[in-house]
């Protein structure tokens, strides 16, 4: 229903709304993670003329470098999350 996304966004629009008025820089979470992807796609990831609504979905994540052959849908799924925290814990570090 998309009520974790909306808050989510809105927790993340507060946040650059103040760094702005302190004249600080917050960069946006990475694409790889579920608010970046959000981010992504209502900032650039989709054309006015085709935008959607969407909720979150491992579709608006970068693809997963499958090394090693293809992997099942719950190995994928693991990837994506693992991947997700460790740029997450990152992006989170270099924001100060």
């Amino acid at each position: 229903e998309g009520y974790v996304e909306s808050a989510a966004m809105g927790l993340l629009a507060g946040r650059m709304a103040a760094a702005q008025i302190l004249g600080r820089d917050l960069a946006p979470p990475p694409p790889e993670t579920a608010m970046g992807a959000l981010v992504h796609h209502i900032t650039g990831g989709a054309e006015v003329r085709t935008f959607q609504p969407m909720n979150v979905n491992f579709g608006l994540f970068p693809p997963i470098d499958a090394k090693g052959g293809r992997k099942g849908r719950k190995d994928r799924y693991r990837a994506y999350t693992d991947r997700a925290k460790t740029v997450f814990v990152e992006w989170l570090a270099g924001q100060g």
